[in-house]
């Protein structure tokens, strides 16, 4: 094993001695089992390997909240946790240990864990691991097996965690509906850039979530949801929000909304009653793109030929995003009758430096014009980019380079003062750092400033920032991707930033809360 740690059964004996001489054995386990997928993804060297790398945190942890004496195990051969069985406290043999001090120690070194797990870089692990610290104790019975003992402790550990998890999961679902019921969910648009002419094709609307939580993440905010069993709930709301704030935008202006395919169920928003919606909010189907992604569209193909169909008619036009990415096959992109196809970002990031990356962008710009669709290159974040996908005859483009997203007052001031975000030609500083996938939490110290926090609805102290009435998790991180990058003695900061690989597509975020 990887690991060079035991499993526990291999270790009875000495598990045995201390639970006589102490009187009772108590234990920590430490659950890593969201990494088993890897296995089944990858097989079980590549899990072992990832294995080592855990087992190296946990290692550290000797000489401090792990005392040296402590037995360190795991719970099988190519097992999902670490088990570290306690051994006798410091001081007088009496001076045993208590309850409150366990629950203590298993807080401190899940904590310590979930920090240090900022080190674990692989390309296997698609979303950062949320370690689990469960507890518990056992008495020495002289009438019952010592083996037996044993396993009923390491199943009260197990129990332990299972309870945390459970109420993880209510706070989660909590903070979810408090969000929802009070709107705390920001709508920014970016721009969509003409790269042939002067001139700005339209916004596509992204949604964050309360500033400072870790669902302030594009990816978090709907992983949570997710998790809440809200993903309806959340996507309505957005997808409602992006109408009613871009139909604040110029009028000669496309709104890119992303749907997810549970929309195409909601009676809201099909035939005459999105029709009566939009045209309450001075809004037109002609106006508005709907973007879907190439995988969710495919996954859902039947479903989403047939609405595609009805909203076309309606005088909708549509997306279909991160194309390139290997999901599915053009045909049945093709059979949707996409006005527009937006490049995946893995064509475009580099595309000045490969060659290779060129001639996928020219044979899918062939494609596209097959299809009469145009093409709207993403995540364009170097002049080097822009120059290449120019070139190539790309329509339009999206990213940092030529327009950050901004809410809509920002767009408003920038435009009465005669111009967009960003000129196509003109673009802005280079940022440091994007991801399609939630630039948001990407954001460095040296970039833009994120939006200005949402405020508290009426009734509630206005002049401060909202923030959840359940306190989310220090340690929790929802991102997803194999690389982290935390200072090794400091805590992560409220939402993480995203490591690059997502860029590459191993995190694939649901609609409407996606960008540049």
């Amino acid at each position: 094993m990887a690991t060079l740690l035991p499993p526990y059964r291999d270790c009875l004996d000495r598990l045995s001695a201390l639970l006589l001489a102490q009187g009772y054995l108590s234990l920590l386990l430490v659950d890593v089992s969201e990494i088993a997928q890897v296995e089944r993804d990858y097989g079980s060297r590549i899990f072992g390997e990832i294995l080592a790398s855990m087992a190296s945190l946990v290692n550290e942890l000797k000489g401090s909240e792990i005392r040296q004496d402590d037995v360190l195990t795991v719970n099988e051969r190519g097992g999902n946790a670490f088990l570290v069985f306690l051994g006798p406290k410091r001081g007088e043999p009496e001076n045993r240990v208590r309850m409150v001090e366990i629950a203590a120690a298993a807080e401190r070194v899940g904590e310590h864990l979930n920090r240090r797990l900022s080190r674990i870089s692989s390309p296997y692990v698609r979303k950062r691991p949320h370690v689990t610290v469960g507890f518990g104790l056992v008495f020495h019975n002289p009438l019952i097996h010592p083996e037996h003992l044993v396993g009923r402790l390491v199943e009260e550990a197990w129990e332990a965690v299972r309870i945390q998890r459970m109420q993880r999961a209510f706070q989660d679902r909590v903070r979810i509906q408090e969000i929802l019921l009070a709107g705390h969910i920001t709508t920014l648009f970016q721009p969509i850039f003409s790269l042939q002419e002067p001139g700005v094709l339209g916004y596509e609307a992204l949604s964050r979530g309360p500033m400072g939580t870790p669902q302030a993440s594009p990816i978090g905010l709907f992983e949570f949801a997710a998790e809440a069993d809200l993903t309806f709930e959340l996507d309505r709301f957005c997808r409602l929000r992006a109408f009613e704030k871009g139909s604040e935008l110029p009028a000669e202006s496309k709104l890119f909304v992303n749907v997810f395919p549970s929309a195409m169920y909601d009676p809201d928003f099909q035939g005459a009653a999105l029709i009566k919606l939009l045209g309450g909010l001075g809004l037109n189907p002609a106006q508005i793109v709907l973007e879907v992604t190439e995988q969710y569209a495919i996954d859902n193909y039947t479903v989403f030929m047939e609405a595609m169909q009805n909203f076309t008619q309606m005088g909708f036009q549509i997306a279909v995003d991160d194309v390139g990415a290997g999901y599915s096959s053009l045909e049945k992109v093709a059979r949707l009758k996409p006005k527009y196809l937006k490049f995946d970002m893995r064509i475009v990031r580099g595309i000045d430096g490969s060659h290779i990356q060129r001639e996928m962008a020219r044979a899918l710009k062939s494609v596209a014009e097959k299809m009469d669709a145009m093409v709207i290159a993403e995540g364009i974040e170097r002049e080097g980019e822009l120059a290449a996908v120019r070139d190539l005859g790309i329509e339009y483009g999206q990213g940092y380079l030529l327009g950050r997203p901004a809410d809509l007052q920002s767009i408003k001031a920038s435009l009465a003062n005669g111009g967009p975000p960003a000129a196509a030609g003109a673009p802005g500083p280079t940022p440091t750092a994007s991801s399609k996938t939630a630039s948001t939490a990407q954001r460095q110290p040296s970039e833009a400033a994120p939006p200005a926090p949402v405020r508290a609805p009426l009734g509630d102290d206005a002049s401060k920032p909202w923030e959840p009435s359940v306190e989310p998790p220090a340690t929790r991180s929802s991102t997803p991707g194999p690389s982290f990058a935390f200072p090794d003695d400091e805590p992560p900061p409220p939402h993480a930033p995203l490591p690059e690989a997502i860029e590459g597509g191993q995190a694939m975020l649901p609609p409407g809360f996606d960008e540049d």
